[in-house]
């Protein structure tokens, strides 16, 4: 009697890990309690933080009891005033910058003292440094932030964040909400990415989450579909949410949004069909390292 072929079992499908990050932490308190709510849930694995911002010392001492659970990291701030000076707006900044008109002794000052007042908050270094508004791949300021990181940092190096957007594929047109994305990524991420990668700095794969700030809470929900599913293992999902707070905000109601988004049961529902998981990067280099050692 011939025996019967057994089927095979089925493969369950690889999980991909993003990484989930509240950018503006620090800049007020509502602000502050949305993220430190969403990592309480696990919905977001990453924060990083306005060290100049008004709620930054209170919130820093909240975000310590966190701080096991999610990577916190430096959002370093060149354009919004919070009393500290030396602030231009971001088109200011830019033509500054890609002008080479900026002093770099002006400026490497101002990465070592928004490090400082991490650290000193922290008690550690930041896990990872991006910019408020992108400004840390900019011409002069992304140069002067790796010889900071240099010199301040050894083996244990803070991962900086890529705004390369996702790959749409050659068949899919440059559309509007594909624009800003783009434009993001055009200035300056290519060039970050190279120097990163001879320095021995680790990045996300790519940049999502990026829009407009003037979509309706279905259209947001419908954008972060969109994300989801294009989003590979070791991307970012940036966000900016808030609870209401009576601060003056021009993405007050933007953040709200957001904020009702990522703590509902759809955002678990849209992970959960794009098979991904939310995590820190810290945890997927840590495991490169040690299959490299093995």
């Amino acid at each position: 009697m011939t025996a019967r072929p057994q089927p095979e079992p089925e493969l369950t499908p690889a999980r991909r890990v993003i990484s989930v990050c509240v950018d503006d932490f620090g800049q007020h308190e509502g602000i502050n309690q949305a993220a430190l709510d969403l990592a309480g849930r696990r919905r977001v694995s990453a924060i990083s933080c306005l060290v100049d911002g008004p709620a930054w010392p209170a919130g820093a001492a909240a975000l310590r009891a966190h701080a096991a659970s999610v990577e916190v990291g430096l959002h370093l701030n060149f354009t919004e005033d919070f009393g500290q000076g030396g602030c231009r707006t971001l088109p200011r900044l830019m033509a500054c910058a890609y002008g080479r008109r900026l002093d770099r002794t002006v400026i490497r000052a101002a990465i070592q003292r928004q490090f400082d007042r991490f650290e000193q908050a922290m008690g550690r270094p930041p896990d990872f440094v991006d910019g408020h508004q992108h400004v840390h791949q900019l011409p002069v300021i992304r140069d002067q932030l790796i010889a900071v990181m240099d010199q301040r940092h050894g083996p244990a190096r803070p991962w900086l964040r890529s705004t390369l957007p996702a790959a749409r594929g050659p068949s899919i047109p440059l559309s509007p909400a594909h624009f800003k994305p783009w434009l993001i990524g055009r200035l300056g991420a290519q060039s970050l990415r190279m120097l990163a990668r001879r320095r021995g700095y680790p990045q996300n794969s790519h940049l999502v989450g990026v829009y407009g700030f003037g979509l309706s809470e279905t259209d947001y929900l419908l954008r972060m579909k969109a994300w989801l599913a294009c989003a590979g293992d070791g991307d970012l999902l940036m966000c900016h949410p808030s609870l209401p707070w009576p601060a003056r905000d021009p993405l007050r109601e933007a953040r709200n949004r957001e904020y009702r988004v990522l703590s509902g049961e759809r955002f678990s529902a849209l992970l959960e069909s794009a098979q991904l998981e939310i995590g820190p990067l810290r945890d997927r280099w840590a495991s490169v390292a040690g299959d490299a050692d093995g």
